[in-house]
């Protein structure tokens, strides 16, 4: 949605009532003062270059930053509407790279979120709301956007802003953003990367922006390793849909690296008895949990549904209990869903998830196969459902007469 600044004055009084907002911080009539040698007798502006000069550097960040949150915005937005007006210089350029307007903005970014009873102080957001008017108002094809999707990164990241304020409104559009501003390749790669990457949380949503953006475009060992720590950082367990083509093609070709080895296997169901890297400590008990699903996979392909606690591998339990909450942590992953009977030490398998990982096509093959004849037995045993729920609201029906 394009973005509006609407001025109701003319220039001259936009110009006066700015003097008035920096005479407000300074608490004199200096700098309104200074501004009268511009205007002639007829009150009309007699040198624009000039007096835009003035307005900048009457304006530093340590000035500006002193007003409350909510006096910044509208007057960093007249100031500049003012330079737009005075220098006749666009938008665009206004907000390019190492530009006044821009490297104003940056100082004046706090280096951190005030506290929640701190209503007055410049808040980070704030200065993110400037920013995203401004790049709303160019247009789809300036490159100035481009940079401007990159600052407003680094604010984050620099003032550890909560990133879910920013995930869905830029990783929907972030790369649809950069093709339209003519990126290069290069470019919408570090900057998805950079991006992404400021998701401490390790979030499903951002799981599904990397499985997104990895099915347009090649990875490099080094966007191969930020996407394996990402995805092993995370709570989510079964990571596995994030092996497309791309990303099974650059973890074939990279097949000595030590995090693609750690990655594979995880992903492929195996335990992990070391983890390669940066890895957080609890990928191997992670990998617990799919080696199990793995099994159960294994076993439900031999028809195999109903599992005693010494039937479950040595090397994933060592004991009933041990057993028990692996299975609670699987059942709370998503990955299993089956009854639990602790009298007999039984466990029930109703849903596992299978691993239909992209790159190996004859096992592709199988998995789709297995996945298809689990189709036809669920849609087997629907055929007379209606039959199934006739029979049993008769049978209460008369044992309710019996009682």
């Amino acid at each position: 949605m394009a973005s509006v600044i609407v001025v109701e004055n003319e220039i001259k009084d936009s110009v006066k009532e700015y003097g008035l907002i920096i005479d407000s911080i300074h608490q004199n009539s200096q700098f309104s003062d200074s501004l009268n040698q511009y205007f002639n007798i007829q009150n009309e502006i007699t040198n624009k270059s000039e007096l835009a000069a003035k307005l900048l550097s009457g304006s530093p960040a340590t000035t500006l930053a002193k007003l409350s949150d909510k006096e910044f915005e509208p007057a960093f937005y007249l100031l500049v509407y003012l330079l737009h007006e005075l220098e006749g210089t666009s938008f665009e350029k206004l907000f390019e790279k190492d530009s006044n307007v821009v490297n104003l903005l940056i100082e004046a970014t706090p280096a951190q979120v005030p506290s929640l009873r701190d209503r007055r102080s410049l808040k980070p957001t704030t200065i993110l709301s400037i920013i995203n008017t401004f790049f709303n108002y160019l247009p789809t094809t300036s490159a100035t956007r481009i940079y401007l999707v990159e600052l407003i990164c680094k604010i984050v990241s620099d003032t550890q802003i909560d990133f879910a304020l920013v995930q869905s409104a830029i990783g929907d559009n972030l790369v649809s953003w950069l093709k339209d501003a003519n990126a290069s390749e290069a470019e919408i790669k570090r900057l998805f990367w950079f991006f992404v990457k400021l998701d401490k949380a390790y979030t499903l949503k951002s799981l599904q922006l990397i499985k997104a953006f990895t099915s347009q475009f090649t990875l490099s060992l080094t966007e191969l390793h930020d996407l394996i720590v990402f995805a092993l950082s995370s709570s989510v367990v079964d990571v596995s849909f994030l092996v497309n083509n791309n990303v099974a093609s650059a973890l074939q070709a990279n097949s000595s690296d030590s995090l693609a080895q750690t990655f594979t296997q995880y992903t492929n169901g195996e335990l992990v008895t070391s983890a390669a890297g940066d890895l957080s400590e609890d990928v191997h008990a992670k990998s617990k949990i799919l080696a199990l699903a793995k099994f159960f996979v294994q076993s439900d392909d031999a028809g195999k549904n109903s599992f005693l606690y010494s039937d479950i591998p040595s090397e994933l339990v060592s004991s009933p209990s041990e057993f028990e909450k692996l299975l609670i942590d699987s059942i709370k992953a998503g990955v299993i869903e089956g009854k639990l009977n602790q009298v007999d030490e039984t466990f029930y398998l109703v849903r596992v998830n299978r691993f239909v990982l992209a790159g190996n096509q004859e096992k592709i093959a199988h998995d789709w196969e297995t996945v298809k004849k689990s189709l036809v037995q669920w849609k087997e045993s629907l055929n007379n459902i209606n039959e199934i729920v006739k029979n049993a609201k008769d049978n209460i029906v008369n044992n309710n007469n019996a009682n």
